[in-house]
């Protein structure tokens, strides 16, 4: 199984030392930015098996995002599925992984054998897997109203992950609210976490792109777009995902591999001016989604420029421009 790491970073990506102490064959795709210096190429290149991508490059969607954005991820997703992966790990430049054969573990929740264990959540009902983490911690990206389920489980067996989210120690993945609110530190994950579980194919659940693996022929639509839908991109980009995953009959998984976030105290006010366009949208655009008619005899790439039409203005030019990018690679 071919595996990749895609990150984007403003930084010497130092804590690539630490994943590759993991496994040596894993290769990395590293996108840089026009704040990265210059010695991170330098040692992407020492690291071994790793493709420093700079931050000006040629692809079709690269005019409508923009520079000094998160988006650059884009870049590391395409070389990804250029060199073939089968399986793709997202992670951020301030996850430090916290797990015994790190890699391993996240492969096997992408893996082709089946999955059996429990399943949380409701249809149509929206899940917050950061219930679940010790203290609980809101997942960010989530409406502030709507239905929620209430500890909806049931046992499955034979089902095939498409998408996985890890475990976040340390600062959590939570939206400015909430860390306006508790300033919540995950020191642990509770059993259901620990053991890992799937999520109600029809439930409105999300996962981030800081520790998140998912089946490299789902990776057109983990696309981010961040100067249109703000700190949540990943969250849209998410739920584009499971929708298209329901027609392949895959799941999400929530549980192993963990990695501690690192993570520099930040802007809460900057943040939450950030996360307003989720906000405002989220909810309108999982019900588009839940309605949308979607053949499930076309490709992935064909799928997302169908659901791309939820989109408008800027947002959809850069999708379909990436789309475009996507199609030229693969051919």
């Amino acid at each position: 199984m071919k595996t990749a790491l895609a990150t984007t970073t403003i930084h010497v990506p130092k804590v690539l030392e630490l994943y590759r102490a993991h496994d040596p064959d894993v290769m990395f795709f590293v996108a840089g930015d026009l704040k990265t210096p210059p010695e991170a190429k330098e040692f992407c290149e020492e690291l071994g098996n790793c493709v420093y991508i700079d931050a000006e490059q040629n692809y079709a969607h690269a005019v409508h995002i923009g520079d000094n954005t998160d988006s650059k991820r884009n870049f590391a997703l395409l070389e990804a599925m250029r060199w073939k992966a089968d399986v793709i790990i997202s992670v951020d430049d301030d996850m430090v992984p916290h797990e015994e054969n790190f890699f391993g573990v996240f492969k096997r929740a992408c893996d082709p054998d089946p999955f059996w264990g429990l399943q949380l959540g409701f249809e149509d009902h929206w899940f917050d897997a950061g219930r679940y983490t010790n203290p609980p911690a809101r997942q960010r990206g989530l409406p502030t109203d709507g239905k929620f389920s209430s500890g909806v489980l049931r046992h499955v067996h034979d089902v095939q992950i498409g998408a996985a989210q890890g475990i976040i120690l340390g600062v959590p993945d939570t939206d400015a609210c909430t860390a306006f609110d508790t300033k919540p530190f995950v020191l642990g994950a509770t059993d259901f976490l620990r053991a890992g579980f799937v999520v109600d194919q029809r439930a409105n659940a999300v996962f981030n792109s800081q520790l998140t693996a998912f089946r490299a022929e789902l990776a057109p639509a983990f696309a981010q777009f961040y100067f249109a839908q703000g700190r949540n991109t990943d969250i849209f980009s998410s739920l584009l995902m499971r929708r298209i995953m329901r027609e392949k009959n895959l799941y999400t998984y929530f549980g192993p591999p963990a990695a501690i976030h690192a993570r520099q105290p930040r802007p809460l006010l900057k943040d939450l001016q950030a996360e307003r366009y989720g906000v405002d949208n989220i909810v309108r655009y999982a019900e588009y989604l839940n309605r949308a008619p979607l053949p499930k005899d076309i490709s992935v790439v064909e799928q997302c420029r169908i659901l791309a039409q939820g989109w408008n203005g800027p947002e959809l030019e850069a999708a379909l421009a990436f789309y475009d990018d996507v199609e030229s690679i693969l051919k």
